[in-house]
């Protein structure tokens, strides 16, 4: 089945959206990646040159900062809260952005009366305030995030926490990602899924081009 059709395919019959969010509904890589690198830079020197956020995409920051072999418990506390502080810092600066197509996607499937969450590694209080300052945060009915999980992405346990939290039958549903793990986390959990903005994933067949560009393949939808 050729891609555009596929895609069409998923889209049909679908009432509930799992939303990732970082690289997929606000362009917040740039501002993780630096934070990332300045917190390494001041704890952890010697990771620094090696640290490729793309690597670690979907995961927390604790994950993330475990996965690089920082494992002092209190060291990874520290790591963690000043990663963390130094991307809410950006946030508030106005450096992280919605894509573009985000809000007109999410008023769109609303105003079809779809339901909407957000299922992401980040914490509650980094999401919450990303989709508060870009107000984003109303379109959603909750948002599971990587505080209420022990594994997240790409294991499947925060979709699973969303589907059974909210009733929602996987067969209905069809969760957005940018990552692999994200990707591999949904599809653990039993869903479909589209991949968005990330072009290094437009080999797989999930991939569907921007954010703006899924909103219009689901206006063509709409309108067939």
């Amino acid at each position: 089945m050729p891609k555009t059709s596929r895609h069409h395919a998923l889209l049909q019959g679908v009432t509930c959206f799992l939303f990732d969010l970082d690289g997929t509904l606000i362009d917040s890589s740039p501002c993780h990646e630096r934070a990332f690198l300045r917190t390494l830079e001041s704890d952890q020197p010697h990771l620094a040159g090696s640290f490729i956020y793309e690597e670690h995409k979907g995961k927390s920051t604790r994950e993330t900062f475990e996965a690089l072999g920082v494992n002092d418990v209190s060291l990874l506390k520290l790591m963690t809260e000043n990663k963390q502080r130094l991307y809410r810092q950006m946030v508030e600066d106005g450096e992280v952005v919605a894509f573009p197509g985000a809000e007109e996607l999410l008023s769109s499937l609303r105003s079809g009366g779809h339901r909407l969450w957000v299922v992401t590694a980040a914490s509650r209080h980094s999401a919450e305030s990303a989709l508060s300052k870009l107000g984003l945060i109303s379109y959603f009915e909750a948002l599971i995030t990587g505080d209420e999980a022990s594994k997240t992405k790409p294991a499947p346990d925060l979709y699973l926490k969303c589907l059974t939290d909210h009733s929602i039958q996987p067969r209905t549903a069809l969760a957005l990602e940018d990552a692999l793990t994200g990707i591999q986390s949904a599809q653990a959990a039993g869903l479909n899924v589209l991949a968005v903005n990330n072009t290094e994933l437009s080999h797989l067949p999930e991939f569907v081009g921007s954010l703006k560009d899924l909103h219009e393949a689901w206006l063509r939808l709409q309108h067939a």
